[in-house]
């Protein structure tokens, strides 16, 4: 009897044991799945935590639902893509896609110039504004900002896509934001040049001089005067080495030195500053001690940039928007564009920005908070910059212009905080180099004339006062 209980157990052991061997996994090697044995002077492996769940993405807020409303939006141009281009094409699709996603509808009006301010002012008192989205002209932003007709937007750019630079800049020096730009170019002017005049007389190509960072006032001079040249002989220049209209070299001039005309912070008028004052006795010399500007013949705005067509002067300094209409097809010679030259206190390059031109949102607009998303959402925020080079491409002629315009070098710097249009400064600095091109006064006695008036016309403006019958 024992002896048949001790084999029971045997074989019960054995069955077990067989069992055991045949469980694992797959009928594979039990072995390699088994968890290593836990000695006393090893401690146990750290349990392997579990994976967390990736957090449930938030949903997206939904966008406002505006009940089919017309959203009307103001330009002194009509602004409508009607275009065969890809930029319009894309502009339309953004177009399309708003209208769907906060149920409007997309119109745009051409509002003549001069009317937009008072046709604003208008209709805000009126509590009827007559659009939610105005591009307001240079000149007229001040008085309607003091005034109270537009509206106050940090409250609803905080999530905004717009660059912190800019939303800073649609301050004008102040504490609210104001204005709705998507992006300031880097470089909207320079200097246009023509290569053969160059080539003829054996001098260095400005993009040279540039590469070698040897572009400056002095180079820029040295250049013009080699080039004004009378090539008739009847004793007068039929070639000079510079044009333009003495209120734009006298705005690149300041700038280029980095100087201000006006300081936005201070509420300042700064025409009278040493860096400003260096660059107004430059541009009194290129006229009375250099003399090498071409005079214009009656019309300081269309006359220089006739005469660069022409190919009778050698350096044009202009914006690049005047290629289409005032030098694509007109000009036969081979030309270049690049920055305007250092000034001896500058460590770069300088574009003035002098405008003052921003989209606002009228006061009384309702909903100016959805406004505004609906504004960003028609801008081109992630293409503008190749959307730019591809227009420039069209009108450029050649890779180096197309980089300089471009800013691909990262040398030009745009100057912030020292616009001045529609507040009556430039004209009464204007009124001054007038006269340079006569040689009638001196840098020193005509600013010293005009700038009390011109900080007073600032003040009368920045108080509300704007006078409207001052064009700049």
């Amino acid at each position: 009897m024992r002896f048949m209980k001790l084999m029971f157990v045997l074989l019960l052991t054995a069955m077990l044991t067989i069992l055991s061997a045949c469980s694992g996994g797959g009928g594979g090697n039990s072995t390699a799945n088994e968890k290593p044995a836990v000695t006393e002077n090893e401690p146990a492996p750290a349990a392997k935590p579990e994976p967390e769940a990736a957090p449930a993405p938030e949903p997206e807020e939904p966008a406002a639902d505006l009940g089919g409303r017309e959203i009307r939006i103001s330009h002194w141009w009509d602004a409508t893509p009607e275009g065969d281009s890809e930029a319009d094409e894309l502009a339309r699709e953004r177009i399309k896609n708003v209208e769907k996603k906060y149920n409007v509808k997309i119109k745009y009006l051409n509002t003549e110039y001069w009317s937009t301010p008072e046709k604003l002012s208008s209709s805000v008192m009126a509590n009827d504004p007559f659009a939610e989205i105005v591009r307001l002209p240079d000149g007229f932003i001040w008085g309607l900002m003091q005034g109270g007709f537009v509206t106050p937007l940090e409250d609803y750019l905080k999530d905004t896509r717009i660059a912190p630079d800019v939303v800073d800049a649609m301050r004008f020096g102040g504490e609210h934001v104001f204005g709705l730009e998507g992006w300031y170019n880097p470089n909207d002017s320079g200097v246009f040049y023509n290569k053969r005049i160059f080539r003829e007389a054996g001098l260095k190509d400005p993009q040279q001089l540039m590469d070698e960072d040897n572009w400056n006032w002095n180079t820029m001079l040295d250049a013009a005067k080699k080039l004004t040249v009378d090539h008739n002989g009847d004793g007068k220049p039929d070639q000079y080495g510079l044009a333009g209209a003495h209120y734009v070299l006298s705005e690149l001039l300041i700038a280029s030195n980095g100087g201000l005309i006006y300081d936005e912070a201070n509420k300042k008028v700064t025409f009278d500053s040493p860096k400003s004052m260096e660059a107004l006795n430059y541009l009194h010399a290129l006229y009375n001690t250099h003399k090498v500007v071409k005079a214009n013949e009656g019309n300081d705005w269309e006359d220089p940039a006739k005469y660069f067509a022409e190919g009778t002067i050698a350096m044009y300094p202009g914006g690049l928007w005047e290629i289409e209409g005032r030098i694509l097809d007109k000009m036969k010679d081979e030309w270049g564009y690049l920055y305007f030259p250092k000034g001896p206190q500058a460590n770069t390059y300088f574009d003035p920005l002098g405008q003052t031109a921003a989209y606002v949102i009228p006061k009384g607009v309702k909903d100016a908070d959805v406004i505004v998303k609906i504004w960003e959402d028609l801008q081109d925020f992630d293409n503008w910059e190749e959307n730019r080079r591809l227009s420039l491409e069209n009108v450029l002629p050649d890779e180096a212009s197309l980089a300089n315009a471009m800013n691909d070098d990262g040398k030009a710097q745009r100057v912030f905080g020292g616009r001045f249009g529609g507040l009556g400064i430039k004209e009464h600095l204007d009124s001054v180099t007038e006269k340079f091109v006569k040689g009638e006064v001196t840098p020193s006695t005509g600013v010293a004339q005009v700038i009390g008036p011109a900080q007073a016309s600032a003040e009368k403006v920045l108080k509300g006062e704007q006078d409207t019958d001052k064009k700049e």
